[in-house]
């Protein structure tokens, strides 16, 4: 996966259960984290961003909103990522992980 630095990007997420039903999500918790190293701390992340309130969570429905003020700080380069749930039962699951190269920007004036 590729992006600018700078660039606004969204992530958009259904939850369903078993049946592909939507599954509830009330109460969970979204993590997005994103590192140069996926050794590093969590405290030494490139980025990271906690979702607690969601589009529609008795539907299922979360948004992960990374805005061009946090893409911004970011390094050109190659970054790890992961998203994990925090179920309410404290259950943890990732449900994607993987690399996204940061391109450099060309423009860097926003008015």
């Amino acid at each position: 996966m590729e992006m600018y630095r700078g660039d606004t990007k969204a992530y958009t997420l259904s939850f369903t259960n078993s049946n592909g039903e939507p599954q509830s999500i009330v109460g969970w918790k979204v993590y997005f984290t994103m590192k140069q190293n996926p050794n590093q701390s969590d405290e030494k992340a490139a980025l990271k961003v906690d979702v607690t309130s969601h589009d529609d969570a008795p539907n299922g429905k979360t948004s992960i909103h990374l805005s061009s003020t946090l893409t911004d700080k970011l390094v050109p380069g190659t970054y790890y990522y992961d998203i994990q749930v925090k179920r309410t039962e404290s259950n943890i699951i990732t449900i994607d992980a993987g690399e996204i190269k940061v391109l450099a920007d060309i423009t860097r004036r926003t008015d």
